[in-house]
Order: structure tokens, then sequence, then C-alpha cells
């Protein structure tokens, strides 16, 4: 049995029964905010995961065959994103400008509360990648010194923050348009709050596929350029 718990078909089979569970809790709340599929399933499969005494290298180790399908299911995403390609393209100007200043304060401004926090070099550099989706932002933390495991547990809470505490903002403020909450629901809570944004009308869901993918391009582009520059500032 306990051979068994060490191998990837327990973690595998674990992280699939938790978001089993969060998903029906979310069905049941009828998709309030606060019980998120990830919220309710994330406590059991880290209570999980310290029984077995599994870390989480290990368990990034095992779930490979997990993360090989978020390849694909991003790669799907391009399909609502050609059914809205006239309107993307009648407001790239708008959509590139949005990305590029979205990803730069996504980037810094964590990070520069948590320097003015007096917060380790390596604390700062796993905080950086935090808008962008896990696989990216672990090779980005490569280059810059960080921790791997903060800088997925930074993703995670950065992606349910920002699904649940968007939407509510942005009706409050009086945004209804569809491509605007998308694209700010991808930009700032990257493939969760894409998920989120899929549940608003397809509309919603392509423009944030279109900031998920455009934020982490401009992330991966800019961050490791930066990086070396901003560094010596922050210490």
């Amino acid at each position: 049995m306990i051979k068994l718990i060490q191998t990837p078909l327990f973690s595998i089979l674990l992280t699939l029964v938790c978001y089993r569970l969060g998903e029906w809790v979310y069905a049941k709340s009828r998709r309030f905010p606060l019980c998120h599929p990830f919220i309710i399933a994330l406590p059991p499969l880290t209570w999980g995961l310290m029984q077995a005494a599994i870390d989480f290298e290990t368990y990034l180790a095992h779930t490979t065959a997990i993360h090989f399908w978020l390849g694909p299911a991003t790669v799907a995403l391009a399909w609502p994103l050609y059914r809205q390609l006239n309107t993307i393209g009648a407001h790239w100007h708008s959509i590139a400008a949005a990305t590029l200043l979205g990803a730069l304060i996504a980037m810094f401004t964590t990070v520069g509360v948590a320097a003015l926090l007096n917060a380790p070099t390596e604390v700062l550099g796993s905080l950086a990648p935090k808008s962008i989706t896990t696989p990216i932002a672990i090779e980005i933390v490569k280059h810059s010194g960080g921790y791997i495991a903060l800088a997925a547990g930074a993703v995670a809470f950065t992606g349910i923050f920002g699904a649940v505490v968007a939407p509510p903002i942005m009706t409050l403020l009086g945004i209804h348009d569809p491509r605007v909450r998308g694209f700010t629901l991808g930009l700032v809570a990257h493939a969760i709050g894409t998920a989120r944004a899929f549940e608003e009308s397809e509309q919603a869901g392509a423009f944030a596929s279109l900031a998920l993918s455009l934020t982490g391009i401009t992330t991966a582009l800019l961050l490791p350029w930066l990086w070396p520059m901003i560094k010596p500032v922050l210490n």
C-alpha cells in the first residue's frame, strides 16, 4: 500500500478526485464564487499529499500526464478565438496596449510590495510571473532564481483570487461588455480566469483566451530580459 501511495497513479487519482469534489460543490452552490472548484479542491489535495509525505517537486513529477494536456487544451482555445477574429482585428491597438501595460503591472506590483517588505530575492523572483499559466511561470522562475513551489502557489492563488473578485468588481463598475470582462479575466487570472469567463459567454471566453496567451508570451519575453536590470534595484 505504501509503495502504491508513492507512485504517480496515486497523485493523479488524488488530483482528479479532489477536483471532481470541487466541481460537485461548485454546482451545488449554484456557482457561488467562493465555492470555485480550485478553492474546494485545494485543502483535501494538500492534506492528502501531506499525509502521503509527497513534496511539491515529487507531486509535480507524478502529475506530468495532467500537465501535458494543458497544451492541447490551450490549443483548443484557438477555435473560439477564430470565431472572434474580426472583432479582435478591429481592436488590435487597444488589445496590444492593454496587454503590455497589464503584463508589466502584473509583474511588478506584487514584486514591488514584497521588496518594500524586505522579501528575499528568491521570493521576489517567484512572485514576478504570478499572473501567467503555471507551465510558463515555472520556466521563467528558472531564469529569475525563484522557488518553483512558491511560484506555482502564487500562480494558483492569483488565478483563484482574480476569478472570484474580478467579476463582481467589474459589475460594480458597470463593465458589462463581454469582450472587456473576458480580456480582464484572462489577463489578471490566467487559465482559471479564462474558465470563469467561458461561464459568462463564449465571447468573453475567447477574449480571455487571447489575454491569457498574449500575457504569457509578453511576460516570457520581457521578464528574463528585464529581471537582471531590476534585480539590483530591489535588493
